[in-house]
């Protein structure tokens, strides 16, 4: 039987000591109605989540233009930072990784220890341990997995023949595949082929969009929990204001809203509302990039509407 042994990585987080306010994030910024309306949206409440965008030329950790962070108890999680892309590319170029072997098996190379190179597009191969297993030509070997393992092929147990270019499937043992492509969203963590039962990754949305559902999903038997979509934001259309005369009540400079978010409008001067009987008539609400505009009509004006007789 052959079992894998799998390169744990371990990932430790700093928190700061401090209470969820307006985020400070050097060369990057969070949407601009959040500066606008500071105290109404912070402090934030615990649990809570909000998307940054590094300026042109920075990048978060992971590479993206966008980052989530989330509110804890002690403060931004993880810290929203901005780093310069020259600056990671050079580091990534030069990063090195040197690992070893357990007794028993050996690196691709058939060494005991080897090293791996990180580049833009990756590590230049990744780190493996095979097992020290003596086959002769077309000889076939049958393994079988841990419980929560299953083989490519997808069962408990598999053949592998050894052929002259190697094993016609190679020996593993995986669980769940690379999480799914969910539209619009950003995917935290490190991206691997496999994941163990009980891993999970977290979701987060580009600049905009609303996230909804689960921000983590877990490897269950071999499956991934419920995904989670990103809704698509309102973006305010100036034509369609100016033809129901209307104007935001609270100005700002950019005309894009998140899903769920409650937008003000006030008539242009010299014009009223149609709808008077309902206590806002100048609200409305942005639903998976939609939102109905209010209508205005002039002072006095009176609306005639021919019956037919």
């Amino acid at each position: 039987f052959i079992r894998n042994r799998n390169i744990k990585s371990i990932f430790i987080y700093l928190f700061a000591d401090k209470p969820c306010d307006l985020p400070h994030i050097e060369s990057g910024k969070i949407a601009q109605y959040y500066y606008n309306f500071k105290s109404y949206y912070f402090p934030m409440r615990k649990e809570k989540k909000l998307s940054y965008s590094c300026m042109v030329g920075y990048t978060t950790e992971t590479g993206t233009q966008d980052g989530r962070i989330t509110c804890t108890a002690k403060g931004w999680s993880p810290v929203p930072q901005c780093y310069s892309e020259l600056a990671l590319l050079i580091s990534s170029l030069l990063l090195k990784l040197q690992y070893k072997c357990n007794p028993g098996y050996h690196t691709p190379s058939g060494g005991t220890e080897d090293t791996v190179q990180c580049r833009p597009e990756g590590w230049s191969s990744q780190p493996s341990c095979f097992c020290e297993l003596e086959l002769r030509l077309n000889e076939t070997l049958l393994y079988e997995c841990d419980a929560g393992y299953h083989t490519a092929g997808g069962n408990s147990t598999e053949v592998a023949v050894c052929l002259t270019h190697g094993w016609s499937l190679t020996p593993n043992c995986t669980n769940c595949t690379s999480p799914p492509v969910i539209k619009n969203s950003v995917l935290f963590g490190p991206l691997l082929t496999s994941y163990k039962n009980g891993s999970s990754v977290e979701y987060g949305c580009q600049r905009y969009h609303f996230l909804d559902g689960p921000s983590t999903v877990y490897c269950e038997q071999g499956n991934w929990t419920e995904q989670p979509t990103c809704l698509e934001p309102c973006t305010l259309n100036v034509t369609d204001m100016n033809s129901n005369n209307i104007e935001l009540k609270w100005r700002q400079e950019e005309l894009i809203f998140l899903h769920g978010d409650l937008i003000e409008f006030e008539c242009k001067q010299g014009y009223n509302f149609v709808q008077t009987t309902i206590p806002s008539p100048g609200r409305t609400q942005c639903s998976h990039g939609k939102l109905k505009y209010p209508k205005c009509i002039m002072q006095g004006k009176t609306i005639l509407y021919l019956l037919p007789f």
